[in-house]
């Protein structure tokens, strides 16, 4: 018992060594009140946020907050319709300056594409030698060579104005210690040798990816490898043995065959840079319908089982997540618009619906939406979530609709489309009497919905029969 509880100091002391604290703090008027988000990316690829901290202002829109990290990385902070991010480094203090509050209009917030624009935040305290400073001048001259001559490096294919670049900037930076910012350079520059040579893959995974660390906290890495690698699956990782790919993918257990093909080439020698190769093709796969969520899902299994690097399973429990939301049988995320909550159907089938009133697909779905109320809604409830800017003219419009089933404006401040990631409406979902997917994306109206209603209905007749 002692010996265990020994083993359980060493273990909690090592792992605390690895992080180290941050702080943030500042003061802006405009914020006074207000709670702000400390973001990160729980991995580089499948951009899952994590938490790091909430900075909490007072009414004088003073903050002070501390976070835990383990490595240097990139932290951001939603600030309405920007995103400020910035490098931060362990054991440092920052003096944040934020930018002017400009808040998101109620059009942004239920806009599915709308994105905000990123800024490099500055710092009151800030080191002109320091990371954040050193990263700002490089962007803006690496920047602006490329805007001046980015017609001459891709279009005519010409290196040496890139080559000639790369080494003003490797001399002038050479002094520099900080080991994130050298990584930082030598990826971005490396993205000149891609604009000037998209098509020399094998050239720029041997110079950039082979034998190399792994550094995915870098983002200047991750953004050149999203290029070199880009839809890789599909290519069969750049036309090596592509029909010997393609047989694989078509059986029930590609993974080790996968695996064991990959390793014939000394690129992907490192397993674990393997793993992360192979999890972000598999992933991508999906995207462009090259393999179906089940099968993505039983390779990225197979990846996380045989792994041991925290890295890889850290990405491989995101996509997995990602690939498994609102597939069948797996829960529908919970919510409540108005008085209306999901609990509310529970023992009952939902056909969900999201629209926006504005869409003139509305007018046409809404009529079919009617009859098909009247034909099943003994069997089957419908809501339909609207998410129109304007509470006047979405009230007119549901007059004259005379909707015979619940239609909710979705309040500004709600989650809800992000929770169900919907980008276009219509979006129709049908979620089962124990709160999970039954058919996602379902049909919709005109599409003959009513043939999985059909289904869906002698289903309940049998189940009330047998009782």
């Amino acid at each position: 018992m002692r010996s265990l509880l020994i083993l359980l100091i060493l273990t909690l002391g090592v792992q605390s060594s690895f992080a180290k604290k941050v702080k943030l703090f500042g003061q802006h008027a405009a914020y006074a009140n207000t709670q702000i988000k400390v973001l990160c990316y729980d991995d580089a690829f499948s951009k899952t946020e994590k938490q790091l901290a909430i900075m909490q202002l007072d009414k004088q829109g003073r903050f002070s907050v501390e976070f835990d990290i383990d490595e240097t990385q990139m932290v951001f902070l939603p600030l309405g319709i920007f995103r400020g991010y910035f490098f931060a480094e362990g054991d440092k203090e920052y003096q944040l300056s934020l930018p002017p509050k400009r808040d998101l209009s109620p059009a942004q917030k239920t806009d599915p594409f709308f994105t905000p624009q990123d800024i490099l935040l500055g710092f009151r305290n800030a080191d002109k030698n320091g990371l954040n400073s050193l990263i700002r001048q490089f962007d803006n001259q690496f920047d602006n060579f490329v805007n001046q001559n980015f017609e001459s490096i891709y279009n005519k294919r010409s290196s040496s104005l890139g080559i000639g670049f790369a080494k003003e900037m490797n001399s002038e930076y050479a002094p520099v210690k900080n080991a994130y910012f050298q990584t930082y350079l030598k990826y971005r520059l490396g993205f000149l040798d891609y604009l000037s040579r998209p098509e020399a893959y094998i050239s720029l995974e041997n110079k950039y990816f082979s034998n190399q660390v792994l550094e995915l906290s870098n983002t200047a890495y991750t953004t050149l490898f999203n290029k070199v690698y880009n839809n890789a699956l599909a290519s069969a990782f750049h036309r090596r043995e592509k029909s010997k790919f393609a047989k694989i993918l078509e059986t029930r257990e590609p993974y080790q065959e996968l695996d064991k093909l990959m390793q014939n080439y000394t690129i992907y020698q490192d397993k674990n840079f393997r793993d992360v190769l192979l999890a972000k093709s598999v992933y991508d796969g999906t995207q462009n319908a090259l393999l179906s969520r089940r099968k993505a899902i039983g390779i990225l299994k197979n990846i996380e089982q045989n792994s041991q690097s925290n890295e890889v399973n850290r990405l491989t429990k995101n996509y997995l997540a990602k690939l498994s939301h609102l597939l069948k049988n797996t829960s529908a995320p919970d919510f409540k618009v108005g008085c209306i909550a999901l609990s509310d159907y529970k023992g009952k089938y939902l056909y969900l619906n999201f629209c926006n009133t504005t869409n003139s697909v509305w007018e046409r779905d809404a009529k079919l939406l009617m009859k098909l109320h009247e034909a099943f809604g003994k069997d089957i409830e419908f809501l339909s979530l609207a998410s129109d800017v304007d509470p006047i003219r979405f009230r007119n419009k549901l007059k004259q609709s005379e909707a015979n089933w619940p239609v909710v404006l979705i309040d500004k401040d709600n989650s809800i489309l992000k929770d169900y990631k919907i980008k276009v409406f219509p979006t129709y979902i049908i979620i089962d009497p124990e709160g999970k997917v039954y058919q996602y994306p379902a049909r919709g109206p005109h599409d003959g919905v009513e043939k999985v209603f059909v289904k869906i209905q002698r289903n309940v007749l049998r189940k009330n029969y047998s009782r």
